[in-house]
């Protein structure tokens, strides 16, 4: 058997021709392989992150605009849920996975120039958590 090996190795290494094509499948696929896998990854995380960019920018503007501190909470939350369902993140707002936080730097938060921002996380269990936060300023003539 080992000898047939011998044979058949002799046989393959003595004639070049088709030889790079040989040594490029076997060097080539190992290495694409996991280069293919990382940037498909990487590019799932960079689509949920510009997803939830956007979602937490609309939130904002929907909450900056709003008449009083009252009502633009619930303006947020209800542009955060219908958009996370708009853009597939349905599983997401179910399991709570999905979770927003509001910052305003005065109170009442609707007051002229207050600073309000809007931080969306989600946690995923088998990956890192995606963080992301908008910022937006309340008119001064509010």
């Amino acid at each position: 058997m080992i000898s047939k090996v011998r044979h058949v190795f002799k046989y393959l290494l003595s004639d070049q021709r088709g030889s790079a094509s040989v040594e490029f499948v076997t060097l080539a696929i190992p290495l694409f392989i996991p280069l293919f896998l990382f940037m498909n990854n990487f590019a799932s995380m960079s689509d949920g992150q510009d997803s939830l960019r956007t979602l937490a920018r609309e939130a904002a503007r929907g909450f900056v605009t709003s008449s009083n501190d009252e009502i633009a909470y619930g303006v947020a939350h209800e542009i955060v849920t219908n958009g996370a369902l708009i853009l597939g993140y349905e599983e997401a707002i179910k399991g709570g996975d999905l979770q927003m936080k509001i910052e305003c730097s005065a109170r009442p938060c609707i007051s002229p120039n207050a600073s309000v921002r809007i931080v969306l996380t989600r946690v995923e269990r088998d990956r890192s958590d995606i963080r992301v936060s908008a910022i937006e300023y309340v008119s001064p003539w509010a």
